[in-house]
């Protein structure tokens, strides 16, 4: 009956995390930038069959290269319902079964119920994780890379081997970021031999396995690309002008913000004791998966917030070790108000630094705004249908996928060719105050139309260009998001 009722409580912490996430992304109407890249490949999935791996609008015409299962996935779904649902519900259920598998991961960690539903609970409201309207492969990956660690944690019974398997699998053609748990096998083992605690035949076989397979899948998948670009691919030709942002060094205030400060203190407690006093395996594998996020991050080889968001739902399932080694301590002494009341203080002071920034983290999405959208909407039957657009780098999907227009960039980088200079020129775009060095760049990429959007008077803190004149440049649409044709050019001048 005691167990029915944990499950009871595990129940509905899925369903509180899966209710708030689903109400603030119904009342938030748009997505996030990123989202309308993916929302037009599962569009062509759900046409073609087949990715749109050669895009004729980004970028002016290119090629892409990435992992399509995610996109097969929701669009799997978009032939019963419409993708505006799909695309909300699909990976909101998928992050909140993360509070199901966190509180399995903890509960096998530290066979202690209540600690484990803590766990739960904080990784249902871990704040970077906490962006309802984005849709992006991460929905699947999280949710199935701790599924194959708790499988990892149970390899010596059969059905998990099996489970094992099958999830590791899917993970290779789901995200190369897989490797973060290749690295730590690598660092697991080296641990483990340092505590004279050799790793069980089992656990190597599954390694070498897992180390192979990847090696394999990802050759195959990516062999060309390795072959044009070199060693540089695995960097994603991320113009240097912007590496920072995606791969900034690692930043404990930027930790303590995205992850929540009692995540992150209990962490730094939890990983001293599992080197120092603890020993325990299954603590010890897991703190080998943190090391290996921190070398990845550090050689920017995955994203800061991507490592973030793996490292607080790692920091979650530490907290459940260090809820179980505290309140077994305070069961010794005196202190009878903090015996008694102690699991109430925990979830008081989570609410307070976990829950609420969450829930304020996914009303401050960086979405567009409906009259933004509005715009970009517009230009699909309002312009020639050839033109090519200039906008924000984090805009250029909104060109592609509302307007179905050629934009000037995006932020998919791989592949793209002088991704770091024409990201300089879009820049110069906006700041330049010389008409002739505007018209160059528009002439060099054959932009057609201009877009500035108030988010772009807030990033480069103007209200306006300071080359226009009207009459090289015709207002065609807003007040508040202003779209202008180009009609002067320095070819025309020659």
């Amino acid at each position: 009956m005691k167990n029915h009722k944990y499950a009871y409580w595990v129940l509905a912490i899925f369903l509180v995390t899966l209710a708030t996430r689903l109400i603030i992304a119904f009342t938030i109407p748009n997505f996030t930038y990123d989202s309308y890249f993916h929302l037009r490949q599962i569009e062509h999935i759900s046409d073609t069959g087949l990715p749109l791996y050669n895009d004729p609008l980004s970028y002016g015409g290119r090629q892409h290269i990435f992992l399509p299962v995610f996109h097969y996935v929701i669009a799997f779904f978009n032939l019963f319902i419409p993708l505006e649902i799909v695309a909300k519900m699909i990976p909101n259920i998928l992050f909140a079964l993360l509070t199901i598998l966190i509180y399995l991961i903890a509960k096998k960690t530290t066979n202690d119920e209540p600690a484990a539903l803590l766990s739960a609970l904080i990784a249902g409201f871990l704040p970077i994780l906490f962006t309802p309207n984005s849709l992006n492969p991460a929905s699947v990956f999280f949710p199935l890379i701790f599924l194959n660690i708790y499988a990892f944690l149970r390899i010596t019974e059969k059905k998990y081997l099996y489970l094992y398997l099958a999830s590791f699998i899917a993970l290779c053609f789901i995200s190369s970021t897989a490797s973060l748990l290749i690295i730590g096998y690598g660092v697991y083992g080296i641990l483990s031999f340092i505590e004279l605690k050799p790793l069980p035949r089992i656990e190597k076989e599954v390694v070498i396995f897992s180390l192979f397979f990847f090696v394999w899948s990802q050759f195959i998948f990516f062999k060309n690309t390795l072959l044009s670009q070199g060693i540089r691919f695995i960097w994603r030709n991320v113009p240097p002008q912007i590496i920072s942002t995606y791969f900034p060094g690692i930043s404990i205030p930027k930790a303590i913000v995205a992850v929540g400060i009692i995540p992150v203190v209990v962490g730094i407690i939890i990983t001293y004791r599992s080197l120092f006093q603890l020993r325990d395996r299954r603590l010890l594998f897991l703190l080998s998966l943190v090391i290996s996020t921190t070398v990845l991050t550090w050689l920017k080889l995955i994203e800061f917030e991507f490592s973030l968001i793996f490292f607080g739902l790692i920091l979650a399932i530490f907290f459940a070790s260090f809820y179980a080694q505290s309140s077994g301590y305070l069961q010794k002494t005196t202190l009878k108000f903090l015996k008694k009341n102690y699991c109430v203080i925990i979830i008081i002071v989570l609410s307070l630094s976990t829950i609420w920034p969450a829930i304020n983290m996914a009303l401050h999405q960086p979405i567009p705004t409906v009259e933004e959208v509005t715009a970009f909407r517009w230009m699909k039957n309002n312009i020639p249908a050839n033109s090519t657009i200039a906008a924000l780098v984090e805009e250029g999907h909104l060109i592609t996928y509302y307007s179905q227009h050629k934009n000037m960039m995006d932020n998919q980088f791989a592949l793209a060719k002088d991704a770091g200079s024409r990201f300089a020129d879009l820049q110069f775009l906006y700041t330049t105050p010389f008409q002739t060095q505007a018209f160059e760049i528009m002439d060099k990429y054959g932009v057609d139309y201009l877009v500035l959007t108030p988010q772009a008077q807030e990033k480069y803190n103007f209200g306006g260009l300071k080359y226009y004149s009207p009459q090289c440049f015709k207002r065609v649409y807003g007040a508040e998001t202003r779209i202008y044709d180009v009609k002067c050019s320095l070819q025309e001048a020659s």
